[in-house]
C-alpha cells in the first residue's frame, strides 16, 4: 500500500487498454460529500480498482473501496464503529448517447477524456453503501443494556407467540419494584 494521495487520478481509457489496476489509499478529506457523513476526518479510504475494455465500447471498472466510519446508532444515539464497503462494477464513457443506451441495465458514468480523480469514481458508491441504520436491532447494538439483550431472546417454541419475550421483561420489572 502506498501513502494516502489526495490527488490520486488515472486515465481510465489508457488503464483499460493495458488492463491495469489501481491500488491505494485516499484521505477522507478529499471526499467532499462523504467526509461529513463518516465521523472520522483522519480516516483513509482503501481502494482497489481494475480497468478493462468491455464489449459495449466502454471502460469497465470493478473493485472495492472501504473505509472505517463512526456512525450514530438510531436507537441509543451513541457512536458505533463500522466498516463501509462498496463493491464497484461500473462503466465509464465520454458519450451521453452511450449513457442513455446502457443506463437501464448497467451503472454508467459519463467522464471527460484524460485523467479523472479516483474520488470521482468511488465516492457515490461509498455514500450509497452507508447503512441506513448502524445497529439494525437492539441485540446487535454494542451500547444496548446487557440484561435487555440477553433476556429478550425467544426460543423456537415461542416463535408462534411474537410477544413472548415481553414476559421476561415484565417479570424483571416486578422484581425491581
Amino acid at each position: 500500500m502506498t501513502r494516502a494521495d489526495e490527488k490520486a487520478s488515472i486515465d481510465p481509457n489508457d488503464a483499460a487498454a493495458h488492463s491495469r489496476s489501481w491500488i491505494g489509499r485516499v484521505p477522507v478529506s478529499a471526499f467532499e460529500r462523504l467526509s461529513p457523513l463518516i465521523g472520522k476526518p483522519d480516516a483513509e479510504v482503501e481502494v482497489e480498482l481494475t480497468f478493462e475494455p468491455d464489449a459495449n465500447g466502454t471502460v469497465r471498472v470493478s473493485g472495492v473501496a472501504s473505509v472505517n466510519a463512526i456512525l450514530e446508532c438510531h436507537r441509543c444515539l451513541e457512536d458505533v464503529s463500522q466498516e463501509i464497503v462498496a463493491e464497484l462494477d461500473l462503466r465509464l464513457t465520454s458519450s451521453e448517447d452511450k449513457l442513455k443506451e446502457l443506463m437501464p441495465a448497467l451503472d454508467v458514468m459519463v467522464i471527460d477524456v484524460g485523467l479523472i480523480p479516483i474520488v470521482a469514481i468511488v465516492e457515490d458508491d461509498l455514500i450509497m453503501s452507508i447503512p441506513a441504520r448502524a445497529c439494525t436491532t437492539e441485540l446487535n447494538c454494542p451500547n444496548a443494556p446487557r440484561e435487555l439483550a440477553s433476556s429478550t431472546s425467544v426460543s423456537e417454541d415461542d416463535s408462534s407467540r411474537p410477544f413472548a419475550g415481553l414476559q421476561t421483561l415484565k417479570n424483571s420489572n416486578k422484581e425491581e419494584c
